[in-house]
């Protein structure tokens, strides 16, 4: 599961592991969490309302220890956007 994303510093396995498996339990559709991609929509794929996404990010906030701003929320729609926006976000704590 190395390098979903290409420039990837704060984004370890374990975190990864914890963001799939959150994915898994909000999603509607019953994906398990070995089987999402980045690419995967979090509405259309996972089944995920927007108060899904929200609780989702306030979760990983709070786990991760990170803060999402709005204009970030406005922009997630896939996984991948979620994995990039965390990688960001710790990266900026860390950096």
């Amino acid at each position: 599961m190395n390098s979903i994303l290409e420039n990837q510093q704060y984004l370890t396995d374990s975190i990864i592991s914890e963001i799939m498996s959150r994915l898994e339990s909000e999603s509607e559709n019953a994906i398990s969490a070995k089987d999402i991609v980045p690419s995967m929509s979090l509405r259309d794929d996972l089944g995920m309302d927007s108060m899904q996404a929200v609780s989702l990010t306030l979760d990983l906030e709070d786990s991760l220890g990170i803060s999402i701003d709005d204009e970030d929320l406005i922009k997630l729609d896939t996984v991948s956007d979620l994995l990039e926006i965390i990688e960001s976000k710790l990266s900026e704590k860390n950096g």
